[in-house]
């Protein structure tokens, strides 16, 4: 998920520098290095630099043209584009660089643990709920028909009987940059 508009930010925040590369290429790398059915890239402006930067990472980029309607438009296009038989759906944000192979490893373990399309696996420090979050196959109508600047939380909150959540210890996999100074955060802890 790589579409918004980065309003709180006020400028183009996924290509930002960390740690010696763009921002969102920590994202991308991650999610290259494991092995997936089907990825996408749902991207936003800088369309041809973003499209570059997901191509180095060998993962096919989709432009939302509809972007600017919310967030759930990048969900359904995202699902328009996949495969159909997948057994699920995990959500990466483009903004959140620090998410680790080991806590997808564990998201995934998770998910198939539970066997079940209906699974939903959350990830939780303190008791805080975050992404990236894995849905099974049985939500991904229900995805497809949000609508606004919405994710998958209104599904979440409304199916409490099939969420699973995956306590983290470390915070920080969930940071993201929404503001300038949450950026300025992530740089340190990059230089760390």
């Amino acid at each position: 998920m790589a579409a918004g508009t980065a309003s709180r930010m006020g400028q183009q925040k996924l290509l930002l520098p960390l740690g010696g590369k763009p921002l969102a290429a920590h994202v991308l790398s991650t999610v290259h290095n494991l092995q997936w059915a089907d990825c996408v890239a749902i991207i936003g402006e800088p369309k041809a630099e973003l499209s570059e930067l997901c191509c180095q990472y060998s993962i096919r980029a989709v432009f939302n043209a509809g972007r600017v309607s919310g967030q759930a438009s990048s969900i359904t296009l995202a699902l328009q584009t996949l495969h159909h038989q997948l057994d699920g759906i995990i959500f990466f944000l483009g903004d959140q660089p620090l998410v680790p192979q080991a806590l997808i490893q564990a998201i995934l373990s998770s998910f198939a643990q539970l066997a079940s399309d209906k699974a939903i696996i959350v990830p939780c420090y303190q008791g805080q709920r975050y992404s990236p979050v894995l849905f099974g196959s049985h939500w991904r109508t229900s995805l497809a028909g949000l609508t606004g600047d919405t994710g998958g939380r209104s599904i979440i909150r409304e199916n409490p009987d099939w969420i699973r959540e995956l306590d983290w210890t470390d915070p920080t996999p969930f940071y993201d940059a929404d503001t300038w100074e949450e950026y300025q955060k992530l740089k340190k802890l990059s230089e760390e």
